[in-house]
């Protein structure tokens, strides 16, 4: 199907000059679809189809076959498709989905061109659609490329209306409809089930490039008499189209605008200063001739700086280093986390000293933020033990956010007894493991 596209792609541009000379024209059209589907399923789901703006482009060509007569192809890029809602009843009730159904296609309309006088013409024929790409976006805005549930090719008939058909710019209006089924019956990732038409209505302006009407030019002079001219060799050794004559760089290629010579590149950076926006400071493209910024000016650009709005140390990745006291201070403070034996995830409160002077901490610093992890001894099943740490290193997550803390600035993770730090054989090894560590960083 590409092999075929891109040969039409090639025909009439080809065509174009064959015939240019003649009373053949062709220029370029763009303007908009209004575009739905016509379905005909048997979905369980209530499909209701609604009509969708998008987009058509391409170029033409007009092949006079009388005086009022012509066939005029086109060759177009052009967005179709439609919306659609369905909802279907489950045991959690009713549900109603909105999507977006997005069809690319390289339409090629052959249809007969019929002047009626200069101001309007009439359009029929056939059209052929070929598929190029198709997406579709459901209503949280997520878009899946579906293609394979469609037809790579659809048979349509088309009619239409052109105004001011004559002009170098006219406006056509079409109607199309499509025959085939476009849908992929082999396809296993079908919403629903059914034929789908396609129907369009079209809206283009024409632009015409080259052709027109035939003109005669009858010759009733006798040619002038030839004038033998001295010839007069200009030299140009860069080919740039300035005479070594004017060209300040008669070897090296440039532009008249600087006397021959190339755009200059004040920073020498690689970029010209035309499009170079730091013109006296070397950069990079992605940065427009800029060097990559570096926000909070800690020496660190950007795109390597984990903090690039908060200054900090390279050895910390950008970030500020937290206190190691600071850091004492808390891991001190978590040694008085306990829980309640009723349920073993509960904060006992003993706790609330400690964690009430961590949440002070980490309002006082937005910037500041806490890990926090929890870790189990080995007394009962793994994944008992990997439960009872979540559920713990979450009610002390959740006990700081009721101090007013952000959620964003803390993260809760449970390791049950995957992270020892003592021999669990023992009381004393088993307590050491049971532990709550919060570690600060930004």
């Amino acid at each position: 199907m590409k092999r075929k596209t891109l040969l039409l792609l090639l025909i009439v541009p080809v065509t174009a000059t064959v015939f240019a000379q003649n009373r053949v024209s062709g220029g370029i059209s763009a303007g908009a679809n209004y575009s739905k589907l016509n379905a005909d399923n048997n979905s369980t789901y209530n499909v209701d189809w609604k009509w969708k703006w998008g987009a058509v482009g391409g170029f033409y060509l007009n092949f006079p076959l009388g005086n009022t007569v012509s066939l005029q192809p086109s060759v177009l890029f052009s967005q179709m498709g439609g919306k659609y809602n369905y909802g279907f009843t489950d045991s959690l009730g009713n549900h109603t989905y909105n999507i977006n159904q997005k069809l690319g296609y390289i339409s090629v309309p052959v249809p007969l061109k019929i002047n009626a006088g200069n101001s309007f013409a009439f359009l029929v024929g056939p059209q052929f659609d070929f598929l190029v790409g198709a997406k579709i976006k459901d209503q949280n805005d997520n878009t899946t490329d579906n293609k394979n549930d469609f037809k790579s090719f659809d048979f349509a008939l088309t009619g239409g209306i052109q105004i001011m058909p004559n002009s170098p710019v006219s406006l056509t209006v079409r109607y199309i409809h499509g025959l085939n089924d476009i849908m992929n019956s082999s396809s296993v990732s079908q919403v629903f089930v059914g034929k789908l038409h396609n129907q369009d209505i079209q809206a283009t302006l024409n632009f015409r490039l080259f052709g027109g009407t035939k003109k005669t030019v009858a010759v009733t002079t006798p040619a002038p008499p030839v004038v033998e001219e001295t010839t007069v060799t200009v030299v140009d050794t860069d080919k740039d189209g300035i005479p070594d004559t004017e060209d300040k760089c008669p070897t090296v290629a440039g532009l008249a605008k600087y006397n021959g010579c190339p755009i200059p590149d004040t920073d020498n950076d690689g970029i010209n200063d035309e499009n170079d926006k730091c013109p006296t400071v070397p950069g990079v493209e992605r940065y427009q001739g800029c060097p990559i910024p570096d926000s909070d000016n800690d020496g660190i650009n950007d795109e390597e700086d984990n903090c690039p709005h908060l200054a900090g140390t390279a050895a910390n990745h950008g970030c500020p280093e937290v206190d190691a006291s600071t850091q004492s201070k808390v891991d001190v403070m978590t040694k008085n986390i306990s829980w309640n034996t009723s349920s073993g995830s509960t904060l006992s409160t003993r706790s609330n000293k400690s964690l009430d002077q961590i949440a002070s901490m980490l309002t006082a610093d937005p910037n500041l933020k806490a890990t926090i992890s929890a870790h189990a001894d080995n007394t009962m099943a793994a994944d008992k033990l990997k439960t009872l740490s979540q559920d713990r290193a979450d009610a002390v997550k959740n006990y700081l956010i009721s101090k007013g803390v952000k959620e964003t600035q803390i993260e809760s993770t449970g390791y049950g007894n995957e992270q020892p730090i003592a021999d669990s054989k023992t009381a004393a090894g088993r307590m050491k493991n049971t532990r709550v560590e919060i570690k600060l960083h930004y």
